[in-house]
């Protein structure tokens, strides 16, 4: 297999590779690989202080929902921010309860 280079300066290569099937669970010794360069633009925003502190908070707590299965379990959520010279750092605490046990039936 030969390595092609990109046109682009800054990139991810993203690596797929379909082996092909004949039966249920019969694979042929062969596959098909797909190599894609998708081009990454590096782009600097300012924001203002409030308006960072927001975004933070939006993108952690939808990261937060999705990993969170079930939604009515949330009991509390705790954010806090910290202003720094070079940005803001954003902290979003979600408080879940979560049945970690079992009930057995202790015989004696």
């Amino acid at each position: 297999m030969s390595k092609k280079l990109s046109k682009f300066e800054i990139y991810d290569t993203i690596e797929t590779e379909n082996k092909i099937k004949l039966f249920s669970n019969f694979y042929l010794p062969i596959s098909i690989i797909k190599i894609t360069n998708k081009e990454v633009k590096e782009v600097q925003k300012n924001y203002e202080i409030e308006e960072a502190k927001n975004i933070g908070i939006q993108q952690l707590e939808e990261e937060l929902e999705r990993e969170i299965e079930n939604k009515e379990s949330i009991v509390n959520k705790n954010v806090n921010t910290y202003v720094e010279e070079d940005g803001v750092n954003v902290y979003v605490t979600y408080e879940v309860l979560e049945n970690i046990g079992t009930n057995e039936k202790i015989v004696f």
